[in-house]
């Protein structure tokens, strides 16, 4: 609900209105923004209504992508990524799912030793996760989709992990759902990953309602 303008926004950015004035258009028409007469652009926050659709779609596609990609565990390397993701285009999937592993358990041993472990990491390591399930799937629409939605609730699921101390949880379905996948047990990977996203948005929900967003 922060109120915005196209001048407040371009000294910040120091930049002229024109490129900030089309920026603007592309926020309202995917709902980041909202213009009102008179007052200017709002910052738009989704409700528990809009979240719990999001999670409904991502759990269907998150299972469509895992089953064009289990099967291609040991062979298929990641191609035509986004620039961010080229620094791992030359591994093979069993290598990246091999070193996120250890990653997990890392966490996990961190935990089981009373170590403090920072939100922000949780969060990304949460991210890549789900990123990696579907990276290898050649469904280049289901992964489009996937990635605006994880910027539709990033910002929620950042503040979820501050407040509501479920790193270590969270952690341990991921390992569970990472080792079925290395297995290649489709329906039961796909089992464990709806039910993790279901958990997921309970916490989300239990978080956002202390923030009194409904």
């Amino acid at each position: 609900n922060l109120l915005l303008s196209e001048n407040t926004l371009a000294k910040i950015l120091n930049m002229s209105r024109t490129p900030i004035r089309e920026a603007i258009k592309r926020l309202e028409a995917e709902s980041y923004l909202k213009s009102v007469d008179g007052v200017g652009l709002i910052v738009q926050e989704l409700s528990l209504k809009d979240l719990a659709e999001i999670y409904e779609v991502r759990i269907a596609l998150e299972k469509v992508a895992l089953e064009s990609a289990i099967l291609k565990i040991d062979s298929q390397k990641i191609d035509n990524l986004e620039s961010e993701d080229k620094v791992i285009s030359e591994y093979k999937i069993r290598n990246i799912l091999d070193n996120l592993e250890s990653e997990l358990e890392n966490v996990i041993n961190l935990y089981n030793l009373d170590n403090q472990i920072d939100d922000e990491y949780l969060y990304d390591l949460d991210s890549k996760f789900h990123n990696v399930l579907y990276l290898a799937s050649e469904n280049s629409c289901v992964k489009e989709i996937l990635k605006t939605l994880e910027i539709k609730i990033h910002r929620y699921q950042y503040k979820a992990y501050k407040v509501s101390n479920t790193g270590k949880e969270a952690t341990i379905q991921h390992l569970d759902i990472l080792k079925e996948v290395k297995n290649k047990n489709l329906e039961k990977v796909k089992n464990l990953l709806e039910s993790h996203i279901k958990w997921s948005f309970e916490i989300l929900k239990a978080a956002m309602l202390k923030e009194n967003i409904k």
